[in-house]
């Protein structure tokens, strides 16, 4: 399972649904010299059909829950709002761009952003194109109503925007206007990194149709005058029509009924959801002024309640294309043989195991806290024995925040690298050369003190290193690199006793800012990782006060780094604070996760429109099916 920051189609902060079970090998070529990863995206077919269904299988737990695009983090998942919400309402921006993370802004309502007074004012243009399915543009005031409705619902609490920030956008908005129809200016507060402005923060923009700026959807005299609100009203109009608009959303069995979201820019509107299962059906937009208008007449997106089911349904023809479980990776070579094509890719971002730096327990806080013994445990991390026995070759080994792929400008050089190899015998002269010694099979502080040959402060004599490992017991390449991590630990003299829960019940009990009171029940946790956005700074999660840091990290250095990536105009500053970050190790980090899709070769499309799935992107209107 994965966490992940704020962003747009390929990242959205809160619950990320099921895994992506595997990582990127170099199985095969992909015959695009951008992209890399296992199998094989063929070239788009010439013989075009028009018109048909493509069923798309959702992985269990993957699936939609919210279709108001000003999301709570409880539902702001990367399928909720990449694989649902934006195929009806289009952000400001598209990413990726073909094989690259970077803005396309062919497929984009909003052109590049012009930064001026010092980087504080931004300038953003709009295509013209764009249309809502009633008719009216989708200009400037679109823009400004959603700016100043999140306004609104983050004054009424914090937790109605998954990827709100306390201080920041829009809280740090000091206006915004629309000089013309399409043009809107932004002037913040004070200056930040303009990439960071963009790629972080500004990029989660999605203009909202005036018709909702209501209180009661389709009756004038319910006008909500949003678009005039202001901190000076204390947001009250704009509380009010979010009030309205969330609570319609909380309404799923209607989504498909309620004219109000009827009113889409996108290329689909829907026409089908199951409250039960997320399941539902889109028809394509007619009066979708964008590019690639669908070829397709409609999209089903299928709802299963296991990988194994979506997997049956997938080979058995069911499906049109769907994802392939971590535990089918071995029968591949007979998908590709019955008709289908393979891709695998990982995401932007990184798994890990999280060290909690606040347990006190047996002095556990004072252990961890030497980064001697984080490297002793990181060379307990058998990257090239995970990758091989348990993704199936499917795999990158990735040392920190930013990942070697896909590639990113932002991608350290250390990241190429495994910066603590898999060593058992190192571990232990790590652990040895600081004043530790096997007594009875288990690390024992023999050295106390705080020379560089002693076991470090707060660690008396005779204290034990032992861990418990909490894991996602839901998903099994989770258990098995933990059950794999526990044996090595041992070998070297370090008991590891595992526990097994559930990804909800970990991110939810075991999270040092959310819940305080079991700071000392537990020692490190597996439920996943995260996702990251185009600017992959760590911001709120390896700072000391971030409210994703879970385990409690705290490190001076970093938070320099990580305040010079938010704040400082140098365009390389995220890449320092990355590469310290995989130096420092403020947890360990695992193999690079692959997502891997097979689909019918009766479809076909570009070939970007099928490597974007693996970054939670989803073009189907891209998509056709051959004669």
């Amino acid at each position: 399972m994965r966490l992940a920051k704020s962003g747009a189609a390929l990242t959205a902060l809160a619950l990320a649904g099921a895994m992506a079970l595997a990582a990127c090998g170099s199985a095969k070529s992909t015959g695009q010299a951008a992209a890399k990863g296992y199998g094989n995206i063929p070239a788009p077919a010439a013989n075009k059909a028009s018109g048909g269904t493509v069923t798309f299988g959702m992985a269990a737990g993957a699936t939609p829950t919210y279709i108001f695009p000003v999301t709570p983090g409880s539902d702001l998942s990367v399928y909720t709002a990449g694989y649902f919400q934006q195929l009806m309402y289009r952000p400001l921006w598209w990413t990726p761009s073909g094989h690259s993370l970077s803005v396309n802004y062919g497929e984009s309502v909003g052109q590049k952003p012009v930064f001026s007074n010092g980087n504080k004012t931004i300038t953003i243009n709009l295509n013209h194109n764009y249309k809502w399915s009633n008719g009216e543009p989708v200009d400037a005031n679109d823009v400004i109503f959603w700016t100043k409705l999140l306004e609104g619902a983050v004054t009424l609490s914090p937790a109605n925007y998954g990827d709100y920030t306390p201080g920041l956008f829009p809280s740090n908005v000091a206006s915004i206007t629309a000089p013309s129809q399409y043009q809107v200016k932004i002037t913040l507060t004070k200056a930040y990194n303009p990439s960071y402005t963009f790629l972080d923060q500004l990029i989660v923009i999605t203009p909202l149709p005036m018709a909702w700026d209501v209180t009661k959807f389709g009756n004038a005299a319910n006008s909500g005058g949003c678009l005039t609100d202001s901190a000076a009203d204390k947001w009250a109009k704009c509380e009010a029509v979010y009030k309205y608009l969330n609570a319609q959303s909380l309404k799923l069995s209607t989504y498909a009924t309620n004219p109000l979201w009827q009113v889409v820019d996108g290329p689909y509107k829907l026409t089908a959801f199951n409250p039960s299962t997320d399941a539902n059906t889109m028809v394509a937009n007619k009066a979708y002024t964008g590019p690639d208008k669908s070829t397709i007449s409609k999209f089903e997106e299928v709802a299963y309640t296991s990988d194994a089911a979506e997997y049956a349904a997938l080979r058995s023809g069911a499906l049109d294309i769907g994802l392939v479980p971590a535990d089918n990776y071995p029968t591949i070579p007979q998908l590709e043989k019955s008709g289908y094509a393979v891709f695998g890719y990982p995401d932007f971002g990184w798994d890990y195991m999280v060290f909690n730096f606040k347990d006190t327990t047996s002095d556990w806080n004072n252990i961890v806290g030497q980064l001697y013994v984080r490297q002793a445990l990181a060379h307990l991390v058998d990257n090239p024995g995970y990758i091989k026995a348990i993704d199936y070759g499917y795999a990158v080994a990735s040392s920190g925040t930013v990942p070697p792929e896909p590639a990113s400008p932002y991608t350290p050089a250390n990241a190429t690298k495994d910066l603590y190899p898999y060593s058992v015998s190192s571990a232990k002269s790590v652990l040895a050369a600081h004043g530790w010694k096997i007594v009875g099979g288990v690390q024992t502080c023999e050295q106390a003190g705080t020379a560089a040959t002693d076991c470090g402060a707060g660690i008396p004599a005779g204290t034990k290193l032992t861990i418990n490992l909490l894991y996602n017991s839901g998903s099994p390449p989770i258990t098995s690199e933990d059950t794999a991590f526990a044996s090595a630990a041992k070998s070297a003299g370090i008991p590891v006793t595992l526990k097994g829960d559930t990804f909800t019940t970990l991110i939810s009990d075991y999270d040092d800012p959310a819940a305080p009171a079991n700071d000392n029940k537990w020692e490190m946790e597996d439920f996943g990782g995260f996702s990251e956005d185009l600017y992959p700074t760590t911001e709120d999660i390896f700072n000391s006060t971030g409210s994703f840091n879970i385990g409690g990290y705290s490190s001076s250095q970093a938070n320099t780094l990580i305040n010079d990536s938010v704040n400082a105009s140098n365009p390389t500053a995220v890449k320092n604070e990355a590469a310290y970050l995989a130096v420092n190790l403020p947890a360990l980090f695992q193999p690079e996760s692959d997502h891997v899709y097979a689909w019918t070769k009766k479809l076909s499309g570009p070939q970007s429109s099928f490597w974007e799935l693996t970054q939670f992107s989803l073009n189907p209107e891209q998509w056709y099916f051959t004669k």
